[in-house]
């Protein structure tokens, strides 16, 4: 076997090693992991930056809209308990606080929740039930002192449509949790309008029972109508928050950031898609606002208002802002949020005093079926593979046995003339050496007589017993610095020889003496692959780096073939291949576990 033949059969056993396919496999799994469960996050922020506005000396202040995160307890109505339910409840809480843990990093000053911060506030029986979802959430949304944080409730939270004593139990719970329903906020000299949609749609229900307008309706009192109506509007940029989205024709579009369909109207039991066409205009027409923001619907949706002051005779757009949900939703594949940066509008009258933009969370279940299933299917099959790989490298050895016979009477044996070229190892017959007279004409160190040698294995084809002894005439016996047993044979005369043997012309031509060749498996194959070397000096040595390209051979596809194949070996051979796969998938996930319990730990 030559140099660079052992070299590559050493190369091939290590790219088999179990040792290397686990710490291999380790390592690249930690590295997925982290990247899935906080590196991806951390990315998918990366281009989130808070909106730019006009140079100025004074720091602006920075609102974070938040839009429904409703965190669950327990199952919502009408979802049927099954053997996932805690793991999904699980992910999704999960999604939630790595969702909320990046989020923070943005440092706000202010955060407004736009309601469903619980997904079943509506449906407890208590207060101590109802307390009991409030802790949940703000121990998932928790926030430094210095940030001020606003709520404004949610269908999910209060309840809508229904009238009854635990309907209105449920809106005393959240008033005593999160606040009041409606509140004027001021920041930065910025008026923030956070309304109770729930209640206002309620209160429209009844208004039109009695078929009159805004403008002659009673509102009841500590309603939403009653507070937009006793609101002085002032002179500062007003912004309207509402939980539901305002009316707007069905086929209005929502823009490019919507991933799917628009908003369009409907009504149910608990809910409301919009709220209605003479809500929207008397909210629009009262307040005058900047802009509008809503949530609920779960999508991003982008909507310009057009407002009309029969007073004035004139018009002006409105653009509201439906936020994208928090949480993780069935109809969209990448939750998201809203960022609103402000600055004091009385500095700088010409120039626009906020601006908002928003940004996108990863796809949960795009990491899991995207990149943890494509990896662990790569993993398992190459597990499968290599076991399979080493099983037949342990039961086909790269040389056969060797085969003793008995020792021999003493005499010669004859020496068998092989069928084959292919070299093969051989042992001869007799475990010591012939003790006959050997012939006169073979040279051979003086030693005494009748020594007893052992026969060692041959080391290479042209070493070995089948190849019968050269002859040489006396001519060459002044070449006593190489004695014939050490002599190099060969097969033709250099032109410069001056005395080649008679003998060595008729030893070879004799047909009797076979050609051998490599021993199957050490010849080099004639067919390279594509490699990449480089030669350097470093430290004063001659360095090279190889790197050849990764090929499948047929053994490969073999031993694969091997596993569906039907035979009386097959369960057996499987049953191997399968604990062996799973014994290396467990040396290789036990660390992968730990890193991610960890990393969970950390972040909850």
């Amino acid at each position: 076997m030559h140099l660079g033949e052992r070299r590559k059969f050493k190369t091939s056993s290590h790219l088999y090693s179990r040792t290397l396919t686990i710490n291999f496999f380790r390592l690249c799994w930690v590295v997925v992991i982290i990247w899935g469960e906080l590196g991806v996050f951390y990315w998918s922020l990366s281009s989130c930056k808070w909106p730019e506005l006009y140079p100025s000396l004074e720091k602006p202040t920075r609102v974070l809209l938040v839009a429904d995160p409703q965190v669950q307890v327990t199952l919502e109505i009408g979802e049927r308990p099954t053997t996932f339910s805690p793991l999904r409840r699980f992910i999704f809480d999960l999604n939630l606080k790595k969702s909320w843990h990046v989020t923070t990093r943005l440092r706000p000053n202010v955060v407004i929740f736009l309601g469903d911060m619980l997904a079943g506030g509506r449906f407890v029986d208590d207060e101590i039930e109802y307390q009991k979802h409030v802790h949940k959430f703000k121990s998932m949304f928790t926030l430094n002192s210095a940030v001020s944080v606003f709520y404004i409730p949610g269908n999910n939270d209060v309840g809508m449509g229904v009238s009854s004593s635990s309907s209105r139990a449920v809106r005393n719970y959240y008033s005593n949790a999160f606040g009041p329903f409606n509140q004027r906020v001021v920041i930065r000299n910025h008026t923030f309008l956070l309304i109770d949609a729930a209640g206002l749609v309620d209160e429209d229900y009844q208004r039109a029972g009695y078929g009159v307008g805004f403008d002659k309706w009673s509102a009841l009192p500590g309603g939403t109508t009653s507070f937009v109506k006793n609101l002085e509007r002032g002179d500062n940029p007003l912004f309207l928050l509402s939980h539901i989205p305002l009316a707007r024709p069905d086929s209005a579009s929502c823009g490019p950031l919507r991933e799917q369909g628009t908003i369009r109207r409907g009504v149910g039991h608990g809910y409301q898609n919009t709220l209605g066409k003479q809500t929207t205009a008397f909210l629009l027409r009262s307040l005058r606002p900047s802009a509008v923001y809503s949530g609920d619907n779960r999508d991003y949706c982008e909507y310009t208002h057009t407002v009309r002051n029969k007073s004035e005779d004139a018009s002006a757009d409105v653009r509201e802002v439906t936020v994208k949900s928090f949480s993780m939703a069935n109809h969209i594949r990448r939750p998201g949020f809203q960022l609103l940066t402000l600055t004091d509008p009385t500095t700088n009258l010409t120039q626009k005093s906020f601006r908002d933009s928003p940004c996108t969370l990863p796809d949960q279940y795009g990491i899991y079926f995207s990149l943890y299933l494509p990896f662990f299917t790569f993993t398992a099959l190459t597990l499968v593979v290599l076991s399979g790989i080493r099983r037949r490298r342990r039961r086909a050895p790269l040389i056969e046995p060797l085969d003793l016979s008995p020792q021999s009477s003493g005499e010669s044996t004859p020496i068998p003339v092989p069928e084959s070229a292919i070299w093969s190892p051989y042992t001869p017959a007799a475990s010591t050496s012939p003790r006959g007279t050997l012939p006169s004409s073979l040279r051979t160190p003086t030693t005494l007589a009748g020594p007893t040698l052992r026969a060692s294995k041959p080391a290479t084809p042209l070493g070995s017993p089948l190849l019968p002894p050269l002859y040489y005439s006396h001519e060459e016996d002044d070449e006593s610095m190489y004695p014939a047993q050490y002599a190099t044979r060969k097969d033709g005369q250099a032109p410069d020889d001056e005395e080649w043997s008679a003998v060595h012309n008729r030893i070879t031509s004799d047909s009797q003496i076979p050609r051998f060749t490599s021993a199957p498996g050490l010849t080099s194959s004639a067919k390279r692959h594509w490699s990449w070397s480089w030669t350097f000096v470093f430290r004063g040595r001659r360095r090279r780096m190889s790197i050849r390209a990764a090929t499948f051979s047929w053994s490969t596809l073999t031993t694969l073939a091997e596993l569906f194949k039907a035979g009386e070996r097959t369960p057996m051979l499987r049953h191997h291949v399968l604990r062996m796969t799973l014994r290396d998938a467990l040396s290789i996930f036990w660390p992968v576990v730990i890193v991610w319990t960890l990393l969970t730990w950390w972040i909850f």
